[in-house]
C-alpha cells in the first residue's frame, strides 16, 4: 500500500527509538551525572551537532582546567524553573564555588563580602529543577537571549516529528505518557503492515523507544552582559553546559545537586564530545585540576 509521507516520517522516529532503547526499565540503572557542554562562540553549527552528538564516554576522564588570564563577573538570572525541593536561591549558591574555579565571580556576592566590581562581564541563565526528559545533550540550533527554553521556541524544519499544525517535537525531550498514547494511536490507524514489513506499535514499544522519564537538571547559559544591553533578545549564548541525573522512585534534586555542579566544572565554557557519564558516589566530587586566578580586589579596596 501506498505510504502517507507523515507515515514514513513517523516510521523514521520511531525506528529510532527502537534503535536507541531496549528496555524501559530503569530501576537498576547506576546513578550517573551527564555532562553536555557546547561554546556556540567557537564552532559552527555543524561542528557543534556533530561534536554534541557524538558518541559519549563512561567514566571519563575530566578535561584540564584552563587558567583564566583575568576574573569574569557575572549575575545570575532565572530561566525555566521546574518543580523540585530546591529553591533556585540554593542552586545558584552550589553553582557559585564550581564556578569560581573557572575565573566566574558572582557580583551580587563579591559585594556582599565588601568586594564591589567594577563591571559585569556576563549573565548566567539558569534552567533546574525535575522534569521529564529523555536525552539531556544542550541545544545545538542558534540559542539567544529571547529563546529562553530547555527547548527551541522557533520552528524547526529539520524536526523529524511533528504532532499537529505549527508543532515541533524536540527529539531531546521525549515522549510524554499522553503523546505516546496519540502517536501508537495514530501510527495504529494505519494498519500494521508498511511494504513488506509489519509491526505492532503500541504504546508499549513507544513509551521503550522514545519516552521521557524524571531528571534533575542544571543547565547554566552564559549571554555577555553587552550583548544583552545592546542587542536584547538578539543576544547570543555564549556557552552552554546542562548537567542531569536521572532520578529514582524517592529521589530528589536536594541530593544531587552538589555532585551536579561540581563535576560540571571542567565543562564550563567549554565543548564535549558527547554525554560525558560520572558514576559519583555519595559524598564526592568531581573539581578538575584546581587554578589560580588574579582574584577580586580584597575587602576594604572597592572599585568605584
Amino acid at each position: 500500500m501506498e505510504i502517507h509521507p507523515a507515515f514514513r516520517v513517523l516510521l523514521t522516529v520511531v525506528s529510532l527509538g527502537f534503535a536507541g532503547c531496549s528496555s524501559g526499565d530503569w530501576s537498576r540503572e547506576p546513578l550517573p551525572v551527564s555532562v553536555s557542554a557546547a561554546n556556540y562562540s567557537q564552532l559552527s553549527m555543524q561542528e557543534r551537532y556533530q561534536r554534541v552528538n557524538a558518541t559519549g564516554t563512561d567514566h571519563p576522564t575530566p578535561p584540564e582546567v584552563p587558567v583564566p588570564a583575568h576574573p569574569m563577573f557575572y549575575g545570575f538570572v532565572p530561566g525555566e524553573v521546574y518543580d523540585s525541593d530546591v529553591p533556585i536561591d540554593t542552586v545558584y549558591r552550589e553553582l557559585a564555588v564550581p564556578l569560581a574555579h573557572r575565573g566566574y565571580f558572582n557580583v551580587l556576592y563579591e559585594a556582599k563580602a565588601g568586594r564591589l566590581p567594577d563591571r559585569i562581564d556576563y549573565l548566567l541563565r539558569i534552567h533546574c529543577g525535575v522534569r521529564r526528559w529523555r536525552t539531556p545533550t544542550v541545544r545545538t540550533d542558534k540559542v539567544t537571549w529571547g529563546d529562553s527554553g530547555l527547548s527551541s521556541s522557533r520552528p524547526n524544519p529539520d524536526s523529524m516529528y511533528r504532532i499537529g499544525e505549527g508543532s515541533n517535537y524536540d527529539p531531546r525531550a521525549g515522549l510524554d505518557p499522553h503523546e505516546i498514547i496519540d502517536l501508537a494511536t495514530y501510527l495504529q490507524s494505519f494498519g500494521t503492515t508498511a511494504g513488506s514489513a509489519q509491526r505492532q506499535y503500541s504504546v508499549q514499544n513507544l513509551n521503550d523507544g522514545g519516552a521521557s522519564r524524571d531528571y534533575a537538571v542544571v543547565v547554566v547559559e552564559a549571554f555577555r552582559f553587552s550583548d544583552v544591553a545592546t542587542m536584547k533578545n538578539r543576544a547570543p549564548c555564549v556557552w552552554a553546559t546542562f548537567v542531569a541525573v536521572p532520578l529514582h522512585s524517592g529521589q530528589e534534586l536536594s541530593g544531587v545537586i552538589r555532585a551536579m555542579a561540581r563535576t560540571a566544572t571542567p565543562y564550563f565554557g567549554t565543548t564535549s564530545d558527547g554525554l560525558q557519564r560520572f558514576e559519583v558516589p555519595n559524598g564526592n566530587v568531581l573539581v578538575g585540576n584546581p587554578v589560580e586566578v588574579p582574584g577580586p580586589p580584597p575587602a576594604g579596596k572597592t572599585s568605584p
